[in-house]
């Protein structure tokens, strides 16, 4: 078991960076200077900031939860609908790093308006970021 220094921001509890090697007094005030809390915590899982974020309190760490949406396709025709499902309210929804707003409810509902790759990307705090990729295809007529 390691003791792990770790400097986080008040408002999000998401954590900024963190080490297991000498931290002095020094260290610790010129970080909340910038504007960063500190918690140390002993434990033998590395507290990286793409799988953990610290609790309300700001008294221990907590594992980010893993989206598990379900798309209705991955590969819709043009002009098609995608409905996404599983998906906590007050979610980000990305498409292609443009943010297309937040979730109001746990469905979303897409429209493939134009041919071509996407990327649709979903981020909250507490959760690990999300993201997958969508093919838009014309129809074939044979």
């Amino acid at each position: 078991m390691a003791t792990w220094h770790i400097f986080y921001t008040d408002s999000t509890k998401l954590i900024t960076w963190s080490t297991n090697g000498m931290v002095d007094d020094s260290i610790i005030t010129e970080q909340a200077n910038t504007g960063l809390l500190y918690l140390s915590k002993d434990t033998e899982t590395i507290p990286s900031d793409n799988d953990f974020w610290v609790n309300s309190d700001g008294d221990d760490i907590i594992e980010k939860s893993i989206f598990d949406p379900t798309f209705s396709t991955l590969t819709p025709a043009l002009d098609a609908v995608v409905n996404v499902t599983g998906v906590p309210t007050g979610t980000q929804v990305w498409l292609d790093e443009v943010s297309a707003g937040t979730m109001s409810d746990t469905t979303l509902t897409l429209t493939a308006t134009e041919p071509g790759k996407f990327t649709i990307k979903f981020t909250k705090i507490g959760h690990k970021d999300y993201s997958i990729k969508i093919q838009v295809g014309r129809l074939a007529w044979i």
